[in-house]
Order: structure tokens, then sequence, then C-alpha cells
């Protein structure tokens, strides 16, 4: 075949066309994902469109993909990780320890278990209705979606709910009063209570995200988001507040974080002065991310009875706060870093899920020497010391619970694992929940509890 030179040309030109109209649309796009949402035309609209099909498209496939979207884990085959009631062989291991966790368990369905740790024993069962929750969540994506279009908010959060009912997280899940059980399903959306029947008690109306935990009085205390404050709607970042329900899901107190650090005047210092993290899934802020609140139920030496400790991730801060007067006690940022889950030790210390996260790199990867790990700070002689270093990576999330046999239970939620680890730093088993169709899987941590059965009561462990 004679070389065609006038051919060549026509191809060249075709391609160098399609080419500067792909860069179009891609600049057009970028510029129609900057605008506000009143501020887009009809072309904008389109490209924003068409730029989400992929997505859709993978959304309608990925029913069996095996990852977080799934909440299933690979696990490496490592020795002494055994599934969970499977431990009999552990001497040492308290008879007594149970977990309350939830499973996947297919199609539409989900449970939540009290088991035996050791034995595999389970003590009670609590049916989720998940199809419900479902449900709700599509209902709530499609409100806060239509809101953040009519600009009445200025965050994107539909994006971060989940488009299956394999991804909805049944997390922190807690035993209320006369076995009923309290939860919430996971990144943003509803608390509910079953009664001990698994039959719904009550949803609440507000939306809540992260730890539950309850006080000696029943009331419920939890992180939640304020949507429509000002200050976070006019520099557009996500505000988080403490919410106390009661018993029978009504509020009973709701303080919005900036309020709170207005009051103090620490303002300038927890939200102006720092930098905020811009999050992956829609462009706005989440300079604070609220992770923890935890009830003081009675006097130490450096907090009340009746204050809260508060854990806000994205400035690697806890904050003591007294609800009684609206004062913030005390507040520190670091030596941890990242950190979840706080817990009272003693009437002088506390001890803190250490994820020692940098937030130096972008996607949140450098991990201080390699290692999450337990940090216990002293408030006598302000000392903060270490456990479990080299023994536990969690990127985020992570949970810690101290046992009557001074071992601790890590969940290493990333990692779908559990260790119990010894107060010299001994690691005497580690155990996972199997995935209901493949049990070599693990299903996701939903940030567990631990209780020691006394007689007929379950107690938490703390």
């Amino acid at each position: 075949m004679k070389f065609n030179r006038d051919q060549a040309i026509r191809v060249l030109r075709r391609f160098l066309v399609l080419f500067f109209c792909v860069w179009g649309l891609v600049w057009l796009s970028i510029r129609a994902v900057e605008k506000q949402p009143n501020d887009r035309n009809i072309v904008d609209k389109c490209l924003l469109a068409a730029a989400s099909v992929p997505e859709t498209v993978k959304l309608w496939f990925s029913v069996k993909s095996t990852g977080l979207e799934h909440q299933e884990f690979v696990m490496n085959t490592e020795p002494g990780l055994a599934r969970l009631g499977e431990l009999s062989d552990i001497q040492q291991l308290n008879n007594h320890l149970y977990l309350l966790y939830y499973r996947y368990e297919g199609t539409d369905t989900g449970s939540v278990y009290l088991q035996n740790i050791k034995t595999g024993e389970v003590a009670h069962t609590w049916h989720v209705p998940l199809r419900k929750i479902f449900e709700d969540i599509q209902a709530l994506k499609q409100e806060v979606k239509a809101d953040f279009e009519a600009q009445e908010i200025s965050v994107s959060l539909h994006k971060r709910l989940p488009n299956n009912l394999a991804a909805i997280r049944i997390l922190s899940p807690i035993i209320g009063d006369d076995m009923s059980l309290i939860f919430h399903c996971g990144v943003l959306g509803y608390m509910y209570k079953l009664d001990k029947k698994s039959d719904l008690l009550w949803k609440s109306e507000e939306l809540v995200h992260h730890s539950i935990e309850l006080d000696d009085d029943g009331n419920i205390w939890t992180c939640s988001v304020d949507l429509r404050h000002s200050l976070a709607k006019n520099l557009r970042f996500r505000e988080d507040a403490v919410l106390c329900l009661d018993a029978k899901g009504k509020r009973l107190h709701f303080y919005s974080l900036s309020d709170m650090f207005s009051n103090n005047g620490l303002l300038q210092t927890l939200l102006e002065a720092t930098p905020a993290t811009t999050m992956p899934d829609g462009p706005y802020r989440d300079p604070y991310h609220l992770n923890n609140v935890l009830p003081v139920k009675r006097d130490g030496k450096f907090w009340k009875k009746g204050d809260l400790f508060l854990s806000l991730r994205d400035k690697s801060a806890i904050v003591q706060f007294r609800p009684q007067d609206g004062s913030i006690v005390w507040y520190q940022q670091g030596p941890w870093l990242a950190q979840h889950d706080i817990n009272i030790v003693n009437e002088s210390t506390i001890s803190v899920f250490n994820n020692n996260v940098s937030f130096t790199s972008w996607d949140w990867s450098d991990i201080q020497g390699g290692s999450s790990n337990i940090a216990f700070f002293n408030f006598s002689d302000k000392t903060t010391e270490y456990f479990g270093n080299g023994l536990f990576v969690s990127t985020t999330e992570g949970r810690q619970t101290q046992t009557v046999d001074d071992w601790i239970l890590v969940e290493e939620t990333n990692k779908g694992r559990y260790l119990f680890i010894d107060s010299l730093g001994n690691v005497h088993c580690q155990f996972y929940i199997p995935y209901h169709n493949e049990p070599s899987h693990a299903m996701s941590p939903n940030w567990a509890r631990l209780y020691l059965k006394s007689g007929s009561e379950f107690l938490l462990q703390e």
C-alpha cells in the first residue's frame, strides 16, 4: 500500500480536533465543579451528569466486590489468628467476656450478636431492620443533595452515604435498658433503638455519626452535625456538634463545636489558626472531625461527673467540656495524632487510641514509627506514655477497651482484627469476625463493645 500524504494529514487533523474537544470538555467540567450550584447553567449540569456515569456504572456492578464497600476483608493467614468463638485453647482468656458486634448476612439481613469470645456461645441476637435503614439512607441522600444544590447547606455529604445494603455499617452498638439495643448507621444517618425482641422503638430526628456512649442516667451522648450553622455555611465547612438524647430518643442537649469554642475564646486557635482537611468526596472542609463524646461518670482529681471528653481527629486534640457552665476546662493538641476513643483509666489518667497519623501526607499514610498505639496521659505530671507500639496499625478509626484482668482489647478497625494484649505488652490472642458467606474472610469491625457476664447481667467494659 502506497503512503498517502493527504490521508495522513486528514487523520492528524481529526486527531487534533478530537484532542482539543476532549480537552475543552475537561476544562469546562472543572469550571462547572468550581461553580456554586445555583450558578451552573444547563451545559454545566450536563457535563457533571456525564462525568458521574462511570461511578454510577461502578455502583451497579459492585454487589459482589470485596472491600470496605461491602465490609469484607481478605485476612492474612498469620499464625495464631482465629475466628471469634474459637479461642477455647487460650487458657488465660477470661471465660465470661462477650463481644457485641454487627454482621451483615446477605441480601437485606443483618444482625447484632452478643457472643462469648472464647466459646462462641451466643447470649442474644438482635435482627436489624436493614431494609428500612437503607430506605431511610436513600431518602436522606436525596434530601441533603437537594439542600446542597439549593445552597441551603454548604457540604455535599450525600456522596458519603452507602449505595447498597451490604455497605451499611451498624456502628457503635451498645446495650440499653431491658436488653434494648442502640446503634446508628455509619458515616452519617439516624440513631435507632430496638427492644429485646428486635422491634423498633424509635429513630432519632437528628443526624448522628461516630461514637455512642451512655451516662449513668441512661442518657445517650453522641456526635452530630449542624448543617445550617451560619459560620460553617459561610466558610463552607462541616460543623460538628455534641448531641444528648434521653432513653426515648428525645433531644436534651445540643452543642455546636464552633459556638462552644467561640464562647471560650478558642475559635481562632481551634478553627481559624489551623488548616482544615479538605474531604476527597466534595469541595468542603472538615476542620474538627469529632469522633468521640465520652461522659464522665464519677469525679476525679481533674474532672467532675457530667464533664465530657471530646476527641477531634483533624485537630489531634482532646477537649474537656463542662456542660454545667459551658466552659472548656482543658484541652490539648498532641502528642497523639488523628486519635480516636478516649477512656478514663483512673482518677488522674485517660487513655486514647493514638492512630499516630501525620497529616503531612495527602493520603494520611504517614504513620509515625509505622505503628499506632495507645497513649496514656497523666494529668498530675502532664506526661504521656505509649503502649502497644509495633503491635497494630489503624490509619483511621480504632478502639481500645480495658478488661477486669488488666488486659486491653484492641480493635484494629482498618484490618478487620481484634487483639488481646496484657499489661506487659504481650499479645495473648487475636481473632476476627467471619464474613457471612466466606468464613476465611473477616467482617469489617464496626466499633464492637466488650461485655463481662456477671450472673445474669452483662457489664459494659470501658
